[in-house]
């Protein structure tokens, strides 16, 4: 089961729980480290750790998610990446 969002920046894994969002970590990147962007992959550097803290991209996530039953409506899941909103 997925219980966080991630993003992988400069050689860091920097990580939320739910109910929180990637633009969350990505205001918490800009004031903590003075960037003025974070500028990654949406889907290699961007996704989820799950309950065990393995790292999933948001294509692998999506998988996963589905595999747990986790996806609100599988249905409604944009371009085959998985976000935030579609499982909470």
């Amino acid at each position: 089961m997925l219980t966080h969002v991630a993003i992988r920046f400069q050689g860091d894994l920097w990580y939320m729980s739910a109910p929180k969002r990637h633009h969350h970590i990505i205001q918490r990147i800009v004031e903590e480290t003075g960037v003025e962007s974070v500028d990654v992959d949406m889907n290699d550097d961007q996704g989820f750790l799950d309950e065990s803290g393995n790292y999933y991209g948001r294509v692998e996530a999506l998988v996963h998610a589905l595999a747990c039953g986790q996806v609100k409506d599988p249905l409604k899941v944009r371009a085959g990446i998985l976000t935030s909103e579609d499982v909470w």
